[in-house]
C-alpha cells in the first residue's frame, strides 16, 4: 500500500498500474511528470497513458504550459467512475453496505440487521443486502471489487474471519463466499485496519506514512500503517489492544476473548460504570438520565452530560480518559507514529476526548504525541475498503493496465 509518489514499475507489476498511481496520487500530472517520476522514456509513458484514456481509465483534462515554450501539455486525471466498490462495514449486529466510485463517492447505501446466531440467515440477509446495491444494466460505473470489514482477526490472505464474538462467526471462508455469489475480486479485513486506511487515504492522516488509528465503541482496537503499509503481524493480531496490560492485576482478570480493556472502555464497560455511579449518586443528572432511557443509555450521552457539569458522569468520563491515555502512551512509545486519531463509528465526543487524553498524557513521555480526533466518523470504514480495493489493484481494467507494456523501456 505504498502512498509515495514514486513508482517501480516492475515492482508494481506494469507501467499501466504505474501511471495510473502516479495519476491518481497526484490529482493531475502531465505525460512528461509521470515519466520523469517514474524515470522512464517520455515516448513510453505517452503510449501508455494513451492507451489509459482509451479505455477510460485516465482523461485529459486541460493543460499546462508549465516550463514550457511550446505546444501545451495535456493534463491527465484519474476516472473515478471508471469502476466502482462495495464497500461493507460489519457491524454488532447489522451491515452497512455503500457502493461508491473509485474516489470514494457514495453511489448507493443500504443498511440491514442481521439474525444473529441463527444458522445461515446471516449470510443470507448480508448477500441479500448487496444484491440490492449493484448497477443496474449500464446505469453507474460496473461493480469491480467487494470489501468488507468485520469485528474480528481476520486472514486477509484467505479471506477467512478467525474469531467475529458479536456476530458468532468462528472460521468463516467470508471471502470464498462472497466471491463466488459475485464473482469479482473479494478482500476481507478487519473493521478497524479499514478505518485506518480510511483516515489514512481521505482523513486527518492525510500525508503521513506512519499513523495509527484507535477505534473506540463496541470495543477497542487499532489500526496500524507503517511506511504507507497496513502491518498485520505474524498472526493478524497486530492492534488488539484490548489485551494491552495496564497493571500486574490485568494479569489476573482472564478476561479472555474480549480482553480487559474492552470490558472496562468498550461501550459495555461505559454503561456498567454508569449504573454503578448512579446508583451512588441518584440525584445527579446522570441517575435522572438513566432513568428516562430504560435502558438505551449510550456513551456519548453520558459524555455530554460531563461536558456540562455532571460529577457523576464525570467519573465516568475520566476513567474513559484515563484507559485511553495507557493505549495511547503505550502504541506512541512503541510505534512512533506521525499521528494517532481517535474514533469510532459513534460520536463520542471525540475532540473533548482527545483534549482531556492530551492534558492527562501532559510531558510524561520522550516526545508529545500528535493526537487527533477524527474526522471521518462512520464513513472511515467504507473509505479505507475503496483504497484497499484501489492499492491491490482490484478495480481497474487489467487488458488496459497491462495490454502487452509491462517492464521498463
Amino acid at each position: 500500500m505504498d502512498s509515495s509518489g514514486s513508482s517501480n514499475p516492475e515492482r508494481k507489476g506494469s507501467i499501466g498500474d504505474a501511471v495510473a498511481r502516479i495519476v491518481r496520487e497526484h490529482g493531475r500530472a502531465s505525460r512528461a511528470q509521470v515519466a520523469r517520476i517514474l524515470g522512464l522514456s517520455p515516448s513510453t509513458v505517452g503510449r501508455v497513458a494513451d492507451r489509459l484514456v482509451e479505455h477510460g481509465i485516465l482523461v485529459e483534462a486541460g493543460s499546462s504550459q508549465v516550463g514550457r515554450t511550446g505546444r501545451p501539455s495535456f493534463l491527465l486525471e484519474f476516472n473515478p467512475r471508471v469502476g466502482s466498490v462495495l464497500a461493507v462495514d460489519l457491524r454488532l449486529t447489522e451491515a452497512y453496505a455503500v457502493r461508491a466510485d473509485l474516489s470514494g463517492m457514495v453511489l448507493a447505501k443500504g443498511g440491514r440487521a442481521l439474525p444473529l446466531h441463527q444458522g445461515t440467515a446471516d449470510i443470507a440477509a448480508l448477500l441479500d443486502l448487496l444484491h440490492g446495491l449493484l448497477p443496474e444494466g449500464s446505469q453507474g460505473p460496473p461493480l469491480h471489487a467487494i470489501v468488507l470489514g468485520a469485528p474480528s482477526i481476520v486472514d486477509s490472505s484467505t479471506g477467512e474471519v478467525e474469531w467475529a464474538p458479536s456476530l458468532g462467526w468462528k472460521n468463516l471462508p467470508l471471502g470464498k463466499i462472497i466471491g463466488d455469489e459475485f464473482r469479482v475480486p473479494v478482500r476481507v479485513e478487519n473493521d478497524v485496519n479499514l478505518a485506518a486506511l480510511g483516515e489514512f487515504w481521505k482523513g486527518i492522516a492525510r500525508g503521513t506514512r506512519n499513523m495509527v488509528f484507535v477505534s473506540v465503541g463496541t470495543g477497542i482496537g487499532a489500526g496500524i500503517v507503517i511506511e504507507g503499509k497496513l502491518y498485520h503481524g505474524a498472526s493478524h493480531a497486530a492492534g488488539e489492544v484490548s489485551y494491552f496490560v495496564s497493571d500486574i492485576n490485568t494479569l489476573l482478570d482472564n478476561a479472555g476473548q474480549i480482553g480487559t480493556l474492552e470490558m472496562r472502555v468498550g461501550r459495555e464497560g461505559i454503561i456498567r460504570l454508569s449504573h454503578l455511579l448512579a446508583q451512588r449518586y441518584p440525584a445527579s443528572r446522570l441517575a435522572d438520565l438513566i432513568r428516562q432511557v430504560e435502558g438505551d443509555l449510550r456513551a456519548q450521552d453520558v459524555f455530554s452530560l460531563a461536558l456540562e457539569g455532571d460529577p457523576a458522569a464525570q467519573v465516568v468520563f475520566r476513567e474513559a480518559v484515563d484507559l485511553l491515555s495507557v493505549v495511547i502512551c503505550n502504541l506512541s512509545v512503541v510505534l512512533d507514529p506521525e499521528v494517532i486519531v481517535l474514533g469510532g463509528p459513534s460520536d463520542w465526543k471525540w475532540s473533548a476526548l482527545v483534549d482531556a487524553i492530551r492534558a492527562r498524557i501532559g510531558s510524561a513521555l520522550l516526545r508529545p504525541v500528535n493526537l487527533r480526533p477524527t474526522t471521518l466518523g462512520r464513513d472511515a470504514v467504507v473509505l479505507g475498503a475503496v483504497y484497499l480495493a484501489l492499492e491491490a489493484n482490484q478495480v481497474l481494467p487489467k487488458r488496459a493496465l497491462h495490454g502487452g507494456l509491462s517492464g521498463p523501456s
